[in-house]
């Protein structure tokens, strides 16, 4: 009886351990083209990706250029790396211009002017992690695109004469901004600029959910805006999270902006929360916007 019960302990405990190592620990993407050094331009479609980190000091151009459809870039977690080119730097990290189904993922992207740069066509950038770099962590646009996920930490602080805009993250077109993090956007020093945390333009029918956006600091004469929407009609924002501090809100700042002008279908909001506002700035907590259920505005 005992042998039986051993024999059966055993079994099982086979069985379990199996399972264990049949199991992967993370995702990864290995049936790629790897990346191994940059500068570089993708031409052909395909899935590229990292099994390394790479890193340059570009004073400009592009360290990753994608100069055709259907392409997908994984990092894998790696990082692209700027850092040694210092705060001078007009250079972006990965750049797509006209381009259609073209994915960023699980890219770290670190110390370029503009981390990740896809215009006028149809892109997903998602679950990356962009620090350091100097204006703006991530700018898309194009009908269709989607900014999802992604943790974007200290932006800002360049060292190039008359910046005056400095961004998390800007999307322009019908561009969908859902879950992600913005920490950290700096206005240069001597520059009067202002720092968004989530910036659109020219947005129709599109979604802002889910973000939280903090630590902002304007220069000089610049403002705070933590979720703006410069132009566009019929936006949805939804559940997004800005806390505003260091003395309350100004004139020109902002919590949440659905649009340029004060017409209901500028944009509906839903379970929004915004913090730090202080006694005077409570009105700038939401602008231009039609508040559905569920919205939070504090002074403290």
């Amino acid at each position: 009886m005992q042998m039986a019960k051993y024999l059966k302990s055993m079994v099982i405990l086979g069985a379990l351990s199996g399972y264990g190592y049949s199991t992967p620990a993370a995702a990864e993407t290995v049936n790629c083209t790897n990346i191994t050094s940059v500068p570089t331009v993708i031409t052909t479609q395909g899935v590229y990706c990292l099994k390394q980190h790479v890193s340059a000091a570009l004073a400009s151009g592009a360290a990753i250029t994608v100069n055709t459809n259907n392409v997908t870039i994984d990092c894998n977690e790696f990082k692209v790396g700027n850092l040694a080119a210092g705060p001078g730097t007009n250079a972006v990290g990965i750049l797509a211009t006209a381009r259609q189904n073209v994915n960023v993922r699980n890219c770290g992207i670190r110390g370029y002017r503009t981390g990740i740069q896809m215009l006028d066509g149809s892109y997903r950038v998602e679950d990356n992690v962009l620090d350091f770099n100097t204006q703006t962590a991530i700018h898309v646009s194009g009908a269709g695109s989607a900014i999802r996920g992604n943790e974007i930490v200290d932006t800002g602080n360049t060292g190039l004469p008359g910046v005056t805009t400095f961004h998390g993250i800007f999307g322009e077109g019908d561009v969908d901004v859902i879950d992600n993090l913005i920490d950290g956007v700096v206005a240069s020093g001597g520059s009067n600029g202002t720092a968004y945390g989530i910036r659109t333009d020219d947005m129709n029918g599109g979604t802002v959910k889910g973000n939280r956006v903090r630590n902002l600091a304007r220069d000089g004469t610049g403002a705070r805006r933590g979720i703006w929407n410069e132009s566009g009609v019929r936006n949805t924002f939804e559940a997004n999270t800005v806390v505003m501090d260091a003395g309350g809100l100004l004139g020109a700042d902002a919590g949440i902006r659905c649009g340029g002008s004060s017409l209901i279908l500028n944009g509906a909001l839903r379970d929004n929360t915004i913090l730090g506002t202080g006694v005077l700035g409570e009105v700038f907590g939401l602008i231009n916007c039609t508040s559905i259920q569920g919205n939070f505005v504090n002074p403290l």
